[in-house]
Parts: structure tokens; sequence; C-alpha cells
């Protein structure tokens, strides 16, 4: 040996700000340290549905790795998350793990969930949808077909045209969608390709979410009612499989209805001609699915369980807004008009249909979103079939809701802009229906008033829970509602 040759150095440890996975302690372990953290942020949060259920308490319930890159890490996780007296839920909270002093994107508004001490570490916790590395990594199973797979965990990709690539590549650019109440959507674009929408469901629950299922149903008859589906993916733990992300076109630059009606109701221009169109798109929509997805006949049993729900929501708001109480008797004999009433078939539907679920798109007319239903009721409730009566009773509820929000942001009175879209939309929907599907007009006004009634005592509810200002506006609606049910019991 040449005692003369230079000696090899020693390999340079890593800079300080990357992430050596190597060195950091079992990963369940780090999880598992982040857990109060979970508890803290979570609830903060517009899309935690449990904020009157107290302080949770939160576990890992399954994870996965995503991304592994050299300075920073990219997680699917699913917690559970447990509520005082023993209730819980299951949440998809996907996470990015890098060195606080790491270089990164531009950090976004409420996106850390906590940092902890560990080997290798410190470590950052960020949400991934408000992250940009995060938000690639979502996007990235649903590009190239892969799935993940880790303890208590899985993820399958559902291309709905797997030769026709997602846009992903350097050149992307995402951000998150503001004001989502219930769910993350993230907008996606890239040079020379349609800009996309992915939507990541944070309550996790067993079976198919309606929102992937109906629409994925429209696309495949080539319907252009709604945005056209991409692609999906599942996820399962344990005994439990759902929908996860999911995936459409996104249709920039355009408004929703009720921006659209907001605007025509405070110049008091006509809004008839719209409304008779969505009234025949609401009607087109319910054709395509009762084509796809089929129809029943509305039982005894259906019907009686339907009034049964709507009798005890009357039974418990009016116990907590006074003012519902003093409609509840002329609600109650509406109640018993609607089960002697011809009931439409059940079908499939939207579910949670108003003017912001709506887009007007330039040459293609009304485009429907958000085909998930109330995000509140259990997922197996909004997998069964319903009235088709109650999107157009939805419709309606919104319409006047038009009138009320310009009568207390500007004190103008367009009660009679209201009641003509309510009756040209009501009028389109009618003759854009099949005949066959077509009812009697006794039972079909019967029918719409009880649906009707029955939104407007939620809104009331809510309403004094959150905005009392907006009370008056679904109580308008009961004293209308009544009136017009009591005129008719005194003319039997």
């Amino acid at each position: 040996m040449d005692a003369t040759a230079p000696v090899s150095a020693p390999p340079s440890p890593p800079p300080a700000t990357d992430l050596d996975v190597s060195a950091l302690p079992d990963f369940a372990d780090v999880l598992d340290l982040l857990t109060d953290h979970l508890a803290a942020w979570m609830p903060l949060q517009r899309w935690y549905a449990h904020k009157g259920a107290g302080a949770p308490t939160v576990q890992v319930a399954g994870w996965a790795p995503l991304r592994v890159a050299p300075d920073h890490l990219v997680i699917e996780l699913v917690v559970e998350v447990r509520f005082e007296g023993g209730s819980s839920a299951l949440y998809q909270v996907p996470l990015v793990l890098r060195h606080p002093d790491a270089p990164a994107p531009p950090r976004e508004d409420g996106s850390e969930v906590g940092v902890i001490a560990v080997p290798g570490g410190p470590l950052r916790a960020d949400d991934a949808c408000r992250d940009t590395d995060g938000r690639a990594a979502l996007v990235a199973p649903l590009v190239g077909g892969e799935g993940a797979l880790g303890p208590g965990l899985s993820l399958a990709v559902h291309r709905t045209d797997p030769s026709a690539p997602l846009p992903l590549g350097r050149r992307m650019r995402s951000r998150l969608l503001a004001g989502e109440q219930s769910n993350s959507s993230m907008i996606v674009e890239t040079d020379g390709a349609s800009p996309l929408i992915v939507k990541l469901f944070r309550v996790l629950q067993d079976g198919e979410n309606p929102d992937v299922l109906l629409q994925g149903a429209l696309s495949a008859v080539g319907s252009t009612r709604v945005p056209a589906m991409l692609g999906s993916a599942t996820l399962r733990h344990g005994q439990l499989r759902t929908h996860a992300l999911f995936a459409q076109e996104f249709l920039p630059g355009v408004e929703d209805a009720w921006r659209v009606a907001l605007q025509l109701a405070q110049t008091g221009e006509d809004f008839t001609g719209p409304a008779r169109e969505l009234g025949r798109t609401v009607a087109e929509v319910h054709h395509d699915l009762a084509h796809v997805l089929g129809t029943a006949e509305s039982g005894a049993e259906d019907v009686s369980n339907m009034l049964a729900q709507m009798r005890e929501r009357l039974e418990t708001v009016a116990a907590e807004v006074p003012q519902v109480a003093e409609h509840r008797a002329a609600l109650e004999a509406l109640l018993q008009d609607a089960a002697e009433a011809n009931w439409p078939s059940m079908q499939r539907i939207h579910g949670d249909l108003h003017l912001g679920q709506v887009l007007q798109v330039p040459g293609r007319g009304w485009v429907l979103l958000d085909f998930e239903g109330e995000p509140l009721r259990p997922l197996t409730q909004r997998n069964l079939p319903d009235t088709p009566l109650r999107d157009i009773a939805g419709m309606l509820r919104s319409l006047d809701y038009v009138a009320g929000a310009v009568a207390l942001d500007h004190g103008t009175d367009a009660t009679a802009w209201a009641q003509a879209a309510r009756e040209a939309f009501l009028e389109g929907y009618v003759t854009g229906a099949d005949p066959a599907a077509r009812q009697e007009q006794t039972s079909l006004l019967v029918l719409l008033a009880a649906l009707e009634a029955d939104k407007a005592v939620y809104e009331a509810l809510y309403e004094s829970r959150n905005r009392p200002d907006w009370l008056p506006i679904p109580l308008g609606a009961l004293e209308r509602i009544s009136a017009r049910a009591a005129e008719a019991g005194s003319a039997d």
C-alpha cells in the first residue's frame, strides 16, 4: 500500500434540512406523536363535521406513503376521531412531513398541523391539501394509475379513460379551492391541458360516495349537464371501503346560479327564461339518472318513512325555535295531506340541490355540481332512492332565499321576482319531465309544499344557530305555506 496515497474522506453528512427516513424512529411512533396536534388542529377546519361533539381524541387508523422525496414525505393518513359519549368517526387527513427549516413552497394559511421532536428530525407536519408538494403527491396516483399500500390502509385508482393522461408535470400549478364546506377540492392546471378539479373526501363512511357514483353514471351516458369525470380513487381500511378522491374537468371563469340570480334580483331584471331552462336541465338529469340507475315505485312503507322523518324534524326544531312551533298544527295537517297524495317513483337524485350547486357555462347551459347529498346525513341514507321532488323543493327554496338575501342586504323587495322565477322553474321542470313521470297537479302541489316546508324547518334551525339575522327568510316561507295549507283545509 502506498503510504503517500490520499486518504478518502468520510461521506459528508446530509444537509440538516434533508429528510433521512432511515434515521427516523418506527413511523407508527412518529405518527402517534402527531395525534395531539391533529386533535387541536382538526376542529378548526371548515370541513370538520363534529364541532359540537366536544374535545376529540385522535388515533391513527391507517397510513400509506404517497411520496418519499429527499426533503419531504407525503403520507395518506386516516385517523379515528373519538368524542365524548363514545361515538367516533373516520377522517382522511393526508400530511406532508419535512424539516421546519427545509426549503419549501410558500406556506399557505392554516397549513401547519404541528412540529414534533424525533431522532432524525424535528419534523413539521402540514395539511397536504394546503401544500404544493402535497397536492402534487395526491394527484399523482390519479395520473399514473398507481395505488398505495400501508399499515391498515390501501388506495386503488380508477381512471375513466386509462389512455387519456391527466395533467401533471413540471409546469403543474395547483391551489386549494376556497370556501369548501365539507371536503377539500384542489384545482390543478398544466400548460397545454384542460384544468381539472380533484376533490378529497374528508369524512369516510363505508360505501360508494354518491358524488362519484351519480356523476360517473351521467358522464358514462355522455351527459353535458355535469363536469366530465376523469377518475377516482377508493380507499380501504378494515371492512370500510369508500371513495377517497374524485377528479373532474374544471370549468373556470364561470358564475354559479346563486350569484347570477342575486345580481338580477337586485336590479329587478327578468330571470324567468334562465329559471325555465334550469327546470328543464334538472328534468334532463333526473331522466338520465332514472334511465341508468333505475326507479322503484313509492310504496306505503317508503312514504311512511319519509313522512316520519319530516315529523321528527318538525318536532325537534319546534322545541328549539319557538317561531316554528307556531306553525306546527298547520304543517302536521299538510303532512297528513301528503300521506294521501300520489307519490312519484323513487330514484337517485342530486339530494342537496340549490342555486350554488349550478354553474352557467357559455355555450353549454346549466351544469350541476356536487351530487354528494346533504353531507351530515349518513352515507347509507344518501345512497337510497328518493323522490325527485326533493330536488325541486330545494331549488324553489333557493330562489326564495335570493329574495330574502336581497331584502336583508339591500332593502329591495324581490318577492314578485322570486315568485315569477319559481313558477318558471317549475314550469320548465314539468314540461321537460318524461310524460309518464308527470304527476297530477293536486298531488304535485301538496307534495312540493310538504317538502318545501320540511326544508324551511331545517333552514330555520340552521339560521337560528348560525345566522339569526337570516331567520326571517325560512320563517316567512313557513308562514306562506301554513296559510295556504289552512286555506286548502277550509275549502275541503
